[in-house]
């Protein structure tokens, strides 16, 4: 099948380590790779388009991934700035009253999957998609790293 499944430096298991041969001209086989720093890039852009457009503006960076049981790709966030990525909802109760041990929402990642719907993954040249609209509050969980569940906690190792 050629895939290797690998925990990437960034921190995410990935197959392939996130080197993509697709959306590039291939007459000089060449890879594409992730950026060394997504959220360092994600900040560089927000506070460009920012500065820019005079309004607060959230950056995103994505990729897809599969993922282990299931068929398809999903886009996932590699890099973020300016926005929630996990909303932590841990001790909150739900609408029965019953206290939640374990959800962590990711909204980064959600937000991030139904960008690559619209981007979509063959000829559609859509690089960019504008989400309006959501309302987010701040806190500290504004990179992709709070999305990278700890050695300790995961349990697919």
């Amino acid at each position: 099948m050629g895939v290797l499944i690998v925990e990437h430096k960034l921190g995410f298991i990935h197959a392939n380590a996130g080197i993509d041969r697709s959306n590039i001209d291939q007459e000089q086989d060449i890879v594409l790779l992730l950026p060394e720093n997504p959220d360092a890039s994600a900040k560089v852009i927000s506070q460009s388009l920012s500065q820019y457009f005079k309004k607060n503006v959230s950056v995103i960076i994505t990729d897809t991934m599969g993922r282990p049981f299931r068929n398809g790709i999903v886009g996932f966030t590699i890099g973020s700035h300016n926005i929630e990525c996990l909303l932590d909802e841990r001790g909150k109760r739900d609408l029965y009253g019953n206290e939640l041990k374990v959800t962590q929402i990711g909204i980064a990642d959600e937000l991030a999957a139904a960008a690559s719907l619209l981007m979509g993954q063959a000829a559609q040249k859509k690089p960019v998609v504008i989400i309006k609209g959501y309302k987010f509050n701040q806190n500290q969980l504004c990179d992709s790293q709070s999305l990278i569940r700890g050695e300790e906690e995961d349990l697919f190792r």
